[in-house]
């Protein structure tokens, strides 16, 4: 009866939805307004990520959304924004793991030529698994601030900024992993080609946990790198370096590694796009008895347009994980190293200029040297999308 009762209350929240975004989609002088929703349907066939025995489910998720920007100072140069999205899932048979995550983000962007400011903060009240290492839906909060200035020499520029990010669980159980992290840095670019930058970055991080000390710490990188247009049809950053993360109070490993960040998008023609993201990084852990993991991350997805008005667009999408741990866990006989690939195809049809429909499926499987965290799932989907 509760399921009925939630599905019923998303419907009838769609349909209002709906009429909404006609009603007030919205653009008048430099004030933007944007609202959206899509509705999918997906069939998940092992949603509590089980090696065996495992369970499946049909799930609604309705994601009603809303962007704004405002354009003001001289010629509306600078900007504001405000957008606002909240995914509701509701499970047929399993309702105790329906979910409401909510994405909320603002901005403030000032272009003073030479110079700039940019202040923006995104606050995350979610279960969602993405970037985690549960298997389980933990409710969180997560906010995220990030303040940079920046100004513009003809061939040398240089930006500093400040990051504080906030980790807040809901869970008594996962309250040991609360933190907050404070982040300061600069980066300096040099001209090197009429649209590429060249740039030397310096980063500092202080983390604190409320609850668990041991995993106080202080991290240092140093990265260089290039900035812009690669290539005539590659743009992007690629910057490598070093990072040292020092825990103070701990007497487990240290991270000490190689660190990566990369994502460029190509376009080899006017109807294909291709994204590639690869990032090897040292990720704070909550897996038993490790402080980190480290991850070495690959992205890439591809779209292709195609038909007499290239409304049909084509989509495929893949994934590689290895995540490696440098401590034995308490109930494990070895260090953990996880290998997560996904692949996933789908086709959407762009119906109308505001309205988008689209199939999909992804397969993604875990491998582990821990036997219990091996999964296969299959996510088959349909989904409606209506954007102004």
């Amino acid at each position: 009866m509760r399921s009925r009762l939630s599905i019923l209350s998303v419907l009838f929240f769609l349909s209002v939805s709906v009429f909404s975004v006609s009603a007030f989609a919205w653009e008048k002088g430099n004030l933007k307004i944007n609202p959206g929703v899509s509705s999918e349907s997906q069939w998940d066939s092992n949603i509590f990520y089980d090696s065996s025995n495992e369970k499946d489910d049909f799930i609604t998720v309705i994601t009603p959304s809303i962007k704004s920007e405002l354009g003001f100072g001289v010629e509306g140069k600078h900007k504001a924004r405000v957008n606002y999205e909240v995914a509701l899932g509701i499970f047929s048979k399993y309702d105790e793991q329906n979910y409401g995550n909510h994405d909320l983000f603002g901005e403030i962007d000032l272009d003073f030529n030479d110079y700039f400011l940019k202040v923006n903060d995104r606050f995350l009240f979610t279960s969602s698994r993405a970037g985690t290492e549960f298997e389980n839906r933990n409710l969180r909060k997560d906010n995220t601030l990030n303040a940079i200035v920046g100004a513009d020499f003809n061939k040398l520029s240089f930006d500093v900024g400040y990051s504080y990010f906030l980790r807040d669980y809901h869970s008594s159980l996962l309250n040991q992993f609360d933190m907050y992290e404070n982040s300061v840095w600069t980066t300096g670019y040099i001209k090197i080609m009429p649209k590429t930058k060249g740039l030397l970055e310096y980063k500092y991080t202080n983390i604190k946990y409320d609850d668990a000390t041991g995993r106080d710490g202080n991290a240092h990188a140093v990265m260089a790198g290039v900035q812009g247009e690669i290539t005539s049809k590659i743009t992007g950053i690629i910057k490598a370096g070093y990072k040292s993360k020092i825990y103070k109070n701990s007497a487990r490993d240290d991270f000490s590694s190689a660190v990566v960040h990369t994502s460029l998008a190509y376009d080899p023609t006017d109807r294909l796009n291709i994204n590639l993201a690869y990032e090897r990084e040292g990720f704070e852990s909550t897996y038993s008895n490790n402080n980190y993991y480290t991850g070495d991350h690959v992205l890439t997805d591809l779209n292709y347009k195609f038909g007499p008005d290239n409304n049909f667009v084509a989509k495929a999408n893949g994934q590689y994980f290895f995540n490696d741990y440098p401590e034995t866990g308490t109930t494990a006989s070895v260090k953990r190293q996880d290998h997560l690939w996904s692949i996933g195809t789908g086709l959407d049809y762009h119906w109308k200029d505001w309205i988008v429909c689209g199939i999909g499926y992804a397969f993604t499987q875990r491998e582990s040297n821990i036997g219990s965290r091996d999964y296969d799932q299959h996510v088959i989907s349909t989904d409606m999308r209506l954007v102004f």
